[in-house]
C-alpha cells in the first residue's frame, strides 16, 4: 500500500506542476512564494508531508488565494490521515478555483475513506471533467463502484 501511495503522490505532484498557472507564469509570481511552492512539491515527492505542509503554509501566508497550495497541503494532510484538515483545504481550494481538479480528486479520496461513496464518485467525476487525463480518479471510480456493488 505504501508503494501505491508513493506512486500516486508523485503522479499528483507531476499533475500539479503541469497544470499549475504558477509554473506557467513564474515571472509574475512572488519569488519567495514560488520557492516555497517548489519546496512543497519536492517534499511531497519524497513523502515528507510534514515539511510539505510547512512550505504550503508559507505560500498561503504570502498568497492566501493560492488554490494550488491548498490542494497540495490537502494531499499532504490526507497522506498523514488528517482527513478533517485535508477536507477543509480541499473545500478552500475549490472555493478559490472551481476548476482545481486536484482538490476534487483528493476530496473524493477523503469521502471514500469516510464511507461516502456517492460524494467520492461525484468529486472524482468533477475532477475528470476538468482534467480528462486524471487516471487516478478513473481508477478510483471503478474501485468505488465495485465496493458499492458488494
Amino acid at each position: 500500500m505504501k508503494i501505491k501511495s508513493a506512486v500516486f503522490t508523485v503522479l499528483f505532484c507531476l499533475f500539479v506542476i503541469v497544470s499549475s498557472p504558477v509554473f506557467s507564469q513564474q515571472q509574475d509570481y512572488n519569488p519567495l512564494a514560488l520557492e516555497h511552492f517548489k519546496q512543497s512539491l519536492k517534499y511531497m515527492m519524497i513523502g515528507d508531508y510534514y515539511n510539505a505542509i510547512i512550505s504550503c503554509n508559507n505560500v498561503i501566508r504570502i498568497d492566501p488565494n493560492s488554490a494550488v497550495a491548498y490542494a497540495i497541503r490537502a494531499r499532504a494532510y490526507f497522506e498523514m490521515n488528517d482527513l478533517d484538515r485535508s477536507l477543509a483545504d480541499c473545500n478552500q481550494a475549490i472555493k478559490i478555483d472551481r476548476n482545481n481538479a486536484a482538490a476534487y480528486n483528493v476530496r473524493g479520496n477523503i469521502y471514500v475513506k469516510k464511507g461516502d461513496y456517492k460524494r467520492a464518485i461525484s468529486d472524482w467525476q468533477a475532477a475528470i471533467r476538468i482534467n480528462p487525463d486524471l487516471e487516478e480518479a478513473r481508477y478510483n471510480i471503478e474501485l468505488a463502484n465495485k465496493e458499492q456493488s458488494k
